[in-house]
């Protein structure tokens, strides 16, 4: 069984103990940064995920993206059934050659639904049921507040899942083109 990364990290690492010092979660896993990358083919796109709490069967969750402000797509990825260890981050890429060459390691997995662009939202599903969102899934997010074009964002330190409910101001953002002309995460 593939174990989950924790080196690549998004997001500040503060984000692990203000989670875990609170007991009250509407999820053992959040969304806890998106990136669409401007390396050659608008990579790397993905989606990155904190685990809250031990998860002995990932595959009640899955991932799904709400493209160019057309409303949800339903659950497009479903993990494979296996264990996540609270404390680890999972990353979902649109494809492994440009996740890895910008951030040296693979993504622990691959899915189309991932093929997102900076105007895009994203979905966290469990049981079938929408636990977190990032973005509005039925808004272009091209000029909102929300927009990660050739940039990135991450959830700010403490917030939890927010039950499809975005808020963006629960949320970092690079601003627009702000990875043009950078070909790794350094």
């Amino acid at each position: 069984m593939k174990t989950v990364k924790t080196t690549l990290s998004l997001v500040s690492a503060g984000i692990i103990s203000a989670l875990a010092a609170s007991s009250a979660y509407s999820s053992d896993l959040v969304i806890s940064g998106v990136i669409d990358g401007s390396l050659s083919g608008g990579v790397p796109k993905a989606v990155e995920l904190f685990v809250v709490n031990d998860i002995a069967d990932l595959s009640v969750y899955g991932v799904g993206s709400a493209n160019n402000g057309g409303g949800s797509d339903g659950q497009e990825f479903t993990f494979p059934a296996q264990a996540a260890e609270a404390g680890t981050y999972i990353y979902v890429a649109s494809e492994e050659d440009g996740f890895t060459a910008f951030f040296g390691d693979a993504p622990d997995f691959t899915s189309s639904a991932m093929g997102i662009n900076g105007d895009d939202a994203v979905e966290l599903f469990k049981d079938g049921n929408v636990v977190d969102t990032f973005g509005d899934i039925n808004v272009d997010g091209n000029g909102t507040a929300w927009e990660y074009l050739d940039g990135w964002a991450y959830r700010v330190n403490g917030e939890s899942a927010n039950a499809g409910s975005f808020d963006p101001t629960n949320w970092t953002f690079s601003g627009v083109d702000a990875l043009d002309g950078e070909d790794n995460n350094a």
